[in-house]
Order: C-alpha cells, then structure tokens, then sequence
C-alpha cells in the first residue's frame, strides 16, 4: 500500500507542476496574523511587502505567495526546530522565522537565546557546498539579532497583541524549490514517531503507526517482534503529504480507492481527487467498460492521535452492480410519493435508499438542504435519544461494518439473511413503539417509515439467503389478502393454517384499536400483542379488546366480515410461537383493510 500512496502523490506532484494548479494548497488558508516579506538591499535584509491576515482577508497574489511559503515551513507537531523555549515553533527554515504574540511578551534576552536554539537546529538541515543558502540563512540571522525585535516593538497597534496572533518573517529571495529542498529533508526525520538517529535509515511512520505506551493492555503481549514495518525517510515524506491532503486540505475521497500497478486507474483518479468516492469509482467503471480490481481501499477517521486510518483492506474486485436487481414493492400503500419509484441497480444505490431507510437517515445521511450523503460507518454517534432511538443506535453499531463491507469491497456474504431479519423487524417494532398520533392532522408520525420499512423488508425477504427454496413475502400477502376476503364472504371457508390466522389477526387488531377515542391512538397500541408468545394468550388479548369497544360494532342479523374472521381467529388451535408470526401479523395489521365501513363505525381506513 506505500508504494501504491508514494506513486499517488509523485503523479499529484507531477500534475501540480506541469499544470500549475497549487493542488497541495487548496482549501488552505493563513492564520491570523502580520505576514512579513524581507528584501535584499545591499548586504542586509529590509522589511518589504507587508500583509495582515484576518478572517474577512480575501486571497490575492500576495496572500498566495505567503501561503506557497508557509505551505513548506510549517512544522509538524511537537517536533518545531525550538521546542524548548516553545517560542520558534510555528515554521522552521534558514529562510524564515515567526513568533507568537506570547512569544513576543516574552523578554528580550529570553527570546533572542531562543533564536540561536532555531538557527543551531536549522543549520543542521542546510547543506554548506549551497553557497547562497548559506549567504541568506547568515542574513536572516543578522536581522533577528539585530533588527526584527526593534521592529515588533515599534508597531503600535500590536504592543500587546493576542496570545495566538502570529508574525511572520520570509526572505523573498529564494524560490519555492529552495525552501520545498530545505522542507523535505526535515520531514525525512521528524515523520517518524521517534527521530531517526545519524546511522538510521528507515523509521516508524507516524502516520500509520501509534504506540499506545501508557495502555498496556493494547499492547500485541503475544508478538514475536517490537516493530512490525519500518520504512524510509522518502517514503514517510510521502505518506505525511498524502495525509495533510486528506486531513488539513480536505480535498481526498472518504473512503479512498489506492490502486496497485495501475498507472491510467492512477491517473484516472488523479483527474478526479476532490470527487467522493462514489463519482470516482462510477467514472473509472464507465472508463473502463467493467468492474474494477486490484486496490486498497481506506478509510480515515480524523479525530484520532497517531495514524487517521480506520479500516484498510484490499479489494481484488468491486463490483458496481448488484448480482441481484432489487425491485421495491409498495404493496403497503403509504399514499406518499417515495423514493422507491428509482431502480436499485447499483451498491450505491442501495446505499441511499435502503440503508439509509432502515437506519432511520443515522447511519447514511441524506441532507436535502445540500442534497448529498454523509457516511457514518466509523465515525462517531451522538447517542441521543432527541436524535436517534437506543434501538437504532444499537444496530447501527451492530451491522455497519457489515454494510460498509458490502457496498465498498463487494464483501457480498458479509450480511446475512438472520442480520437483515434482526434490523428489519427489530427497527419496525422500534418504529411502533415511538409512533404519535396527531389528531388535528389524523395522521401517525411512523406510519410512512413503518410501511416503507416492510416494503423493503418483504420485497428484500429472501435477498441475502441462499436457499433454492424461498418464500416471496410480496406474493404470500397478496393471495393472504384475497383469501382473507374470500373467508370472510362465505360461511363454508375455514382459517386453514398458521399464516392466514397472523394475517387475520392483525387484521381484527387494526380494526379494534381504531375504535379508540383516545387523543394517543398510536400505532404503539399495537406493542401488547407482538409481545405475546402463546397463541391462547394473544387470542385473550383479542377478546378483551374487543370487550372494550364491542359497543361500537353493530349487531346485524347477517354476519358479516369482522364477525366471520372473528369467530375464524378465535376458534383456530395453534401451538406455534407467536413471535415467529409477527412479520404477518405486521402485514395484516398494515395492508388495506377487509372489512366494510358500517354506519356508525370509525371512517378512518389505512
């Protein structure tokens, strides 16, 4: 995977220079501070062109040349070329210097010891047969000791400056490449997690290794090595730019395909760096004709110490179609128009629609305002109950590994058939639970995500099985729906077996609860049921409901269809569990009703 990182940015690099497109500084911006630029004359260094960087500062040619300059000075974290004094250490170079508004309140004669502790760890890096390197590091030396002092201390309008207000200090002279010489070779040694001594050649990388010292127990006790991959100062440069272009730019796909020996996928990809993934993989297949194969795929997470990458795998082929097209049936009517009219074609598509439907919009968020996704396979989750249910959070955390692996490595085993009839039942019966019901509206706040949720369910019910022998939940409601009417029209016909008794029962218990007068008709009325698990139990749930509300139904001298599928549910034996019946006790309780309105009967109908 490093050599595959180090082609990236060699052909970023490459690209930068032939197109002059500055990639390494894009979405980059100066800190507050007075920028200084210093100018030859004769043999001493004068002050030149002068910026003040604030937040309302707009970029122009100057703010670009400072920013070109600060790009390759900046020093990495905790290792500064003054880290004793901590007065020295926003940049390091013989060919510039900055201080801190805390810096700069500090004394005179501290500061200027602090100066000879930079220029002693700058000279270090500088190489002496460079006659003019050596010329404008003894210049810029000159001007701190002599000069640069006296000129922080006459500007007025910073005699007691901000803490973090920064003054920076950059000989104009020398060209980018003469700092960018002097830059790489600082991160050759301090990319690494300990500097590299004199005789080292490769280090531990920073970027891809984190030593958790003070945590014992994350220790690898077992492990016949201390080290596992040492790697080169060239190497380590490129890792850290490849990681500030992800982390301080932000300007690289997450995740992020890294291809192996594949220069026009590189290039290819290269073309398309700011892209999110999706669009970058989706262009290289409509380039390519076919699937793609051979890449490392990474994902980063930034708020981590030490290495950002989260998950890291090899991915020998993706596969952008599904191996099975998906169809969403509406056979539970949600007289809504949804999002289920678009073909499900693609991993991505299943991305967006259906996971982010059985996750409740919390694992994949759709944003309308912006009208893009965001991933939260790794990150993390406010588990707070204004946003997201414990439930939900719960098989968040459960199964999106699984689907990150399913969408993004074509990991096609990776969700199972048992797991999606976890998530699917599990975020109903969730959804059933918390449903409100506004009266002024007559509507339920779940109903919508409730019936979207078993159209996906049903039409999805067999998808991740193996089996030859499958049901179709679609079909087997239909003809439930038909037979349940054919039952309830002629006095011959019987409840023959387990399923049509779930899917009559739910059927009487959505004509029941509607009864109710209750400002808190919920869909949550519906929990008492499902949570029986004898069949004689739930039956008695039935009959005493309908002892509550046996004044609302009319006594006719014909039967008719609650009275028929009544008699029906409650004369059926059955020993089954009723826990492995609530997918069609859901189906009846959801589907269009059987039964006909009566004159002085609730005129709701679902």
């Amino acid at each position: 995977m490093i050599h595959e990182i180090t082609n990236f940015i060699n052909y970023l690099e490459e690209s930068d220079i032939k197109n002059n497109t500055n990639i390494f500084l894009e979405n980059l911006y100066l800190k507050e501070g007075l920028y200084v630029f210093l100018e030859k004359d004769d043999d001493e260094l004068i002050i030149g062109d002068v910026l003040k960087v604030d937040k309302k500062t707009e970029k122009n040619n100057l703010y670009n040349e400072f920013m070109q300059r600060y790009s390759v000075t900046e020093m990495i974290r905790n290792k500064s070329l003054n880290s004793s004094e901590k007065i020295f250490i926003e940049i390091g170079s013989p060919f510039a210097i900055s201080i801190s508004g805390k810096g700069q309140k500090k004394g005179r004669i501290k500061k200027l010891q602090a100066a000879e502790a930079y220029f002693k760890a700058t000279q270090k890096y500088i190489d002496s047969k460079e006659e003019q390197h050596v010329e404008w590091f003894e210049n810029l030396k000159f001007y701190v000791r002599n000069k640069m002092f006296d000129f922080l201390d006459s500007l007025e309008e910073y005699k007691n400056p901000k803490d973090n207000f920064m003054f920076y200090f950059f000989i104009k002279k020398p060209e980018i490449k003469d700092y960018i010489g002097f830059y790489d070779k600082y991160l050759k040694t301090k990319v690494f997690l300990y500097d590299l001594k004199k005789d080292e050649t490769h280090g531990i990388s920073n970027d891809l290794n984190v030593f958790n010292v003070k945590k014992a127990f994350l220790k690898h006790k077992s492990a016949t090595f201390d080290i596992n991959y040492k790697i080169t100062g060239e190497d380590a440069m490129k890792l850290y730019k490849f990681f500030r272009l992800q982390q301080k730019n932000k300007i690289l796909p997450n995740p992020m395909p890294v291809f192996v020996d594949k220069n026009e996928l590189t290039t290819e990809a290269v073309k398309f760096y700011k892209k999110d993934h999706k669009e970058i993989i989706e262009h290289l297949i409509d380039q390519k004709k076919d699937d793609l194969h051979n890449y490392y795929l990474i994902y980063f997470q930034n708020n981590l110490k030490g290495s950002r990458i989260v998950d890291l795998d090899f991915v020998p082929v993706f596969k952008h179609k599904l191996e099975k097209n998906i169809k969403i049936e509406t056979i539970f009517n949600t007289s809504k128009k949804t999002i289920f009219f678009k073909k499900i074609e693609t991993v991505f598509d299943f991305e967006s629609i259906i996971v982010c439907k059985i996750f409740n919009n919390s694992l994949v968020q759709y944003s309308s305002k912006n009208n893009n996704f965001s991933l939260k396979y790794f990150d993390e989750i406010d588990n707070n109950p204004k946003y997201i249910s414990s439930n939900t959070y719960i098989q968040i955390m459960k199964y999106r590994k699984a689907f990150y692996d399913f969408i993004y490595k074509s990991k096609h085993q990776a969700i199972t058939n048992i797991m999606f009839q976890d998530i699917m039942q599990s975020s109903i019966l969730d959804d059933i639970r918390h449903d409100e019901y506004k009266p002024d509206k007559k509507i339920h706040t779940k109903d919508i995500a409730i019936k979207e949720k078993l159209n996906i369910w049903f039409s999805l019910f067999n998808y991740f099985t193996h089996k030859k022998k499958t049901e179709n939940m679609i079909n087997k409601t239909e003809l439930l729906f038909d037979r349940l009417k054919t039952i309830a029209k002629n006095s011959k016909e019987r409840i023959r077996n387990e399923e049509e008794f779930a899917f009559a029962s739910g059927q009487l218990i959505w004509k029941l609860l509607i009864q109710s007068e209750s400002s808190n008709r919920t869909h949550a009325m519906l929990e008492p049921f499902l949570q029986k698990t004898d069949a004689e139990l739930f039956k008695q749930a039935i009959a005493r409901t309908y002892e509550i509300y046996k004044h609302k139904f009319t006594i006719y001298s014909t039967k008719y269809e609650f009275d028929k599928i009544m008699s029906e549910v409650m004369g059926i034996e059955t020993e089954t569990n009723i826990k492995t019946l609530v997918p069609l006790i859901l189906a009846g309780y959801f589907a269009e009703t059987i039964f006909k309105k009566k004159d002085n009967e609730d005129s709701e109908n679902n």
